[in-house]
């Protein structure tokens, strides 16, 4: 261990703060979105399969209708959510399970640039105490703070929650966030 350390300082430094977290419980920010067909009933899927599949039940935030982000203006708006689930899993193992719930829920990816309408978009926005960037991975989502789509439902959840190791709040992203896209807070019952 000790030839680890001196050969090695920065990889095991980085093993650490990783693996540090793993074998405990921690918050699993998840955005959610969907702008086709029956929007709500995608969001409400999708929130089942993950209680389900994680054995939790998440806090959620409200939903927001909101319009298109970077994509073509005739494109319909949005319903958008962030839920949090207090789970114990690997971040990678995480992200497959939204993407299979995303293939499952119809989510049809396209070879074109840009962004594109979707039945549902699930994204894993962060996760409490981790930062990864990896080929597959990248912890906390590395456009969040330019998504107002996502800061304000992710306020609602944890305002303080440390995005970035170095100390910015979900509050400091949102404060300083560069769209300026006003949402609609819908009054949605779950």
């Amino acid at each position: 261990m000790k030839f680890v350390l001196q050969k090695y300082p920065d990889i095991f430094s980085s093993w650490l703060e990783i693996n540090q977290f793993y074998g405990m419980e921690r918050a699993f920010f998840i955005g959610l979105g969907s702008n086709l067909g029956d929007r709500h009933g995608y969001l409400d899927q999708a929130l089942d399969r993950l209680t389900s599949r994680w054995c939790v039940s998440p806090k959620l935030s409200s939903r927001y209708e909101t319009p298109p982000w970077k994509m073509d203006s005739d494109s319909p708006e949005f319903i958008n959510q962030v839920a949090r689930f207090d789970v114990d899993l690997e971040p990678e193992q995480a992200m497959l399970d939204l993407q299979c719930i995303e293939k499952e829920l119809g989510r049809l990816r396209s070879s074109l640039e840009g962004y594109q309408s979707r039945t549902i978009d699930l994204d894993l926005l962060a996760i409490e105490g981790i930062q990864l960037s990896s080929a597959q991975l990248t912890i906390p989502h590395p456009q969040i703070a330019n998504r107002r789509f996502v800061l304000e439902p992710f306020a609602e959840l944890a305002p303080n929650f440390k995005i970035h190791l170095d100390g910015s709040t979900v509050a400091d992203l949102l404060r300083n966030c560069p769209d300026t896209t006003t949402l609609n807070r819908l009054n949605f019952e779950l």
